[in-house]
């Protein structure tokens, strides 16, 4: 009977701490499930975090996250509007706003969400990034590339930034615009060698400059992964009559 009562105190141990747990503990917890993409899972802790704090605002933040994966863009709203009216001071609800304002096609209050963001956080490339595709959705290509210039200026690493501006770039009618196009297609490729509308539009970028040779090397580089539009470019401009 004795050992008998010293497994139940045992387990009654493990018990307490596994419920023990604070709200931040939790929010941490449930952190690392969405970084593997286990967002049901996610959830569930976030849940129990707001349970037992319901003013766990980086918790509301989170689980907005995982809705919005999960494509439960109003139930993520819910969440990022209620992780805003806890803590106004963290940019990352109003970005995460604007990011389920952009799938939906609401550039205009994407914007005004990612600007509030920037206003809490001028340092972060992606904000500069987003916020330049939602204006030039809207037809603004100036603010547009005054935001991806800036992207790349503060993260250089960032291949979605030097395709952006290297797309605005290449349709300016000056040569040296062209030119610089052709140089920001270079750096996405050489960040991510497997892009490869970069490789097209470098090579339409060598095309625009009458550098037929390297346009035809780098729509050969394309065709490699099989691209159709690569395919279709070289048997216009590359193939021999």
């Amino acid at each position: 009977m004795k050992v008998f009562y010293v497994k139940l105190s045992l387990l009654g141990c493990v018990l307490f701490f596994s419920c023990g747990k604070t709200s931040q503990e939790l929010t941490e917890e449930a952190r690392k499930l969405l970084q593997m993409q286990k967002y049901e899972e996610a959830i569930l802790l976030l849940n129990k975090a707001i349970d037992k704090n319901s003013k766990n605002a980086e918790a509301f933040n989170a689980r907005g996250v995982a809705l919005f994966e999960l494509g439960k863009f109003k139930d993520a709203l819910l969440d990022y509007e209620q992780a805003i009216r806890l803590d106004s001071s963290n940019y990352k609800p109003f970005y995460n706003r604007a990011e389920v304002f952009r799938v939906q096609k609401k550039y205009a209050e994407a914007i005004q969400d990612y600007n509030k963001a920037v206003q809490k956080n001028a340092q972060i490339a992606d904000l500069y990034v987003n916020r330049g595709v939602c204006y030039y959705n809207l037809q603004d290509t100036t603010q547009a590339l005054t935001d991806f210039r800036k992207a790349v200026e503060l993260q250089k690493d960032n291949k979605l930034a030097w395709f952006n501006l290297g797309n605005l770039l290449f349709f300016s009618q000056n040569p040296v615009h062209i030119q610089e196009a052709a140089q920001c297609f270079e750096k996405t490729i050489a960040l991510d060698s497997s892009f490869q509308k970069a490789y097209v539009n470098l090579a339409q970028s060598y095309i625009r400059l009458n550098q037929k040779e390297k346009a035809c090397e780098q729509l050969q580089k394309a065709k490699s992964f099989n691209n159709a539009e690569a395919i279709q470019l070289y048997q216009i401009f590359c193939s021999k009559p």
